[in-house]
């Protein structure tokens, strides 16, 4: 893999994320396990969507 030229290695990285991509998206039992994993690690938690906004603005102020 090190003698390929960097185009090669580029275009090839960008076929796999691709493919990567289509499989997440269309395969739903891998989309609900990836949901399941981000409900439980505390993301997308709140009731109702503003709230929820309004958590990760003022997150995000704080580091700025």
């Amino acid at each position: 893999m090190f003698s390929q030229s960097l185009p090669a290695q580029l275009l090839r990285m960008c076929f796999a994320l691709a493919v990567a991509l289509l499989v997440v998206h269309n395969y739903q039992p891998l989309r609900d396990a990836l949901s399941q994993n981000a409900v439980e690690a505390g993301c997308h938690q709140g009731d109702s969507s503003s709230n929820t906004m309004a958590d990760h603005s003022g997150h995000n102020m704080s580091h700025h």
